[in-house]
């Protein structure tokens, strides 16, 4: 046989492999992912936000880590926060992500869990003195806090915030940008914000520098995670991402994630808190 023909030969078998190869490698991803997941994030300070065009922070890292682990394909759509949620409950996303677990979510979708997050006091300077913990600010009749609508911290933050609305000094904001320009102008005294936004909104300059940030007892670290939609996504889907999601938590994986972008020290002080729950 010349052996020009057996080159050709040998050409083509390697050819018809890759072939295959790529065939068995798509039907497998098929087989567990079936097709792209919507993946909704909002802007969360350095949980997630957009600059110059890119998506960045600590939930698009880790989507696209969780992304190359499970072999799913995980498609980041950015969007309000309160669009995210309605998509969601309709079945128009099929992973909601910086979620706290409820029991009325816990219906819809399957949850994985991944971190923590830590709401503190932000306090103007000049009345900041003394003040410890929220109950003194609910104590000192000159203060107003704010808060942004619909944001609850599932600690005993919010049983403080509904006893300052209900005798009209709190007071809400749409985000937490609006919440910022009002402390910052002074229309509020006092802000409860979670450490991934005021530390972002520092960093950019809408929160002063002087402002006083308070630990405060009241907000206990609380543990978040992604829902994932049961009416979109089958069960070995969900279990397709679970497994490397767990394994990116034990091995720190996350952990230093969150140092990258809030800081040894804030990073320690909230897991250590988590610990200690």
């Amino acid at each position: 046989m010349p052996l020009l023909s057996i080159s050709l030969g040998l050409a083509r078998s390697a050819c018809l492999a890759l072939v295959l190869l790529g065939l068995a490698t798509s039907a497998l991803a098929q087989r567990h992912c079936g097709r792209p997941l919507r993946v909704a994030v909002s802007d969360l300070g350095f949980g997630a936000y957009q600059e110059q065009g890119q998506l960045l922070g600590i939930i698009p890292d880790l989507i696209r880590e969780l992304q190359s682990r499970s072999g799913c394909d995980l498609l980041l759509v950015f969007m309000p926060r309160a669009r995210a949620l309605l998509e969601f409950d309709r079945g128009e996303i099929d992973i909601i992500t910086s979620m706290m677990r409820t029991s009325e979510r816990d219906r819809i979708g399957a949850y994985l869990p991944y971190g923590y997050t830590k709401h503190d006091l932000l306090i103007a300077p000049e009345t900041a003195e003394g003040i410890t913990s929220l109950a003194e600010v609910v104590r000192r009749p000159e203060l107003t806090l704010g808060v942004v609508r619909g944001i609850r911290t599932n600690s005993r933050i919010d049983a403080q915030v509904e006893q300052l609305l209900v005798i009209r000094r709190a007071e809400f904001s749409p985000d937490y940008a609006s919440l910022s320009a009002k402390l910052t102008a002074r229309r509020v005294q006092a802000a409860v914000m979670p450490n991934a936004l005021h530390l972002k909104l520092r960093r950019d300059g809408q929160i002063p520098a002087d402002t006083v940030i308070v630990d405060v007892p009241e907000a206990r670290p609380q543990q978040l995670g992604l829902y994932v939609n049961r009416n979109t996504v089958t069960l070995s889907m969900v279990a397709q991402m679970e497994k490397p999601l767990a394994a990116m938590v034990a091995s720190g994986w996350v952990r230093r994630t969150y140092v990258r972008y809030l800081g040894e020290e804030q990073t320690r002080r909230m897991y250590e808190a988590a610990r200690a729950r």
